[in-house]
């Protein structure tokens, strides 16, 4: 099941002295601009079907607010893993998501690189998978369930979309689900891996192509 928030998305340099060559991401319909779109991949996990999510950050504050807000730009959810490798593609292109972040030691990783191979040969762009960065050194559920509430508690600065399956998924797990590994819910897990990636890495971490460099913390003007 596909929803999608922002239908379309087109990158460009910046022209601003002050960020000149900065890759930002615009709106085609109401030309709001973003400055860094990052994705989640979830894969199946008994019976519940893989996911990907989308996450689009604003490129200025809200009035009134010392953070970006973000959206859910985009929700996939399928129980085939080789449909979640397909729509990951078609979303590089369409939303221009350059960054998936995913547990790079989950057996699955293994059918991404033979896809990126079979991509490699057609000299198609293939897909750039990153593992989740840690919060306060742990990528347990309840320790990603921390940034989201960060973001919804008082100042709202996320924003999920009208029918979000992300949304209903998780608002609706409870705190013994905390418990468990995030990879037991895989919409909210890749949601989740996605935000983590928007408030814990630097925007230069998403923003390259091919590949950019991890590890930066967030801007002064992040998610918390």
């Amino acid at each position: 099941m596909e929803t999608l928030f922002l239908p379309a998305l087109e990158i460009y340099r910046s022209k601003d002295p002050y960020r000149a060559g900065a890759l930002l991401w615009r709106d085609k319909t109401a030309k709001t601009i973003y400055r860094r779109v990052v994705g989640g991949l979830a894969w199946p996990y008994d019976h519940r079907s893989g996911a990907l999510v989308v996450l689009a950050e604003r490129d200025v504050c809200a009035p009134g607010q010392q953070m970006r807000g973000v959206l859910v730009a985009a929700e996939f959810t399928d129980p085939d893993p080789d449909q979640l490798l397909r729509r990951a593609s078609l979303w590089g292109e369409t939303l221009g998501c350059r960054a998936w972040m995913t547990p790079l030691g989950a057996p699955e990783v293994r059918l991404a690189l033979d896809y990126n191979d079979g991509r490699r040969r057609l000299r198609l762009p293939q897909l750039d998978l990153s593992a989740p960065p840690a919060m306060n050194g742990s990528r347990d559920f309840a320790a990603y369930d921390r940034l989201a509430q960060r973001r919804t508690m008082s100042v709202k600065t996320l924003t999920y979309g009208e029918g979000s399956q992300v949304a209903r998924e998780y608002n609706g797990r409870n705190r013994a689900d905390l418990a468990r590994p995030v990879e037991t819910y895989p919409l909210v897990a890749a949601f989740l891996w996605a935000l983590a990636a928007m408030d814990l890495d630097g925007p230069q971490a998403v923003a390259a192509s091919g590949g950019g460099a991890r590890g930066h913390v967030a801007d002064p003007v992040a998610g918390y």
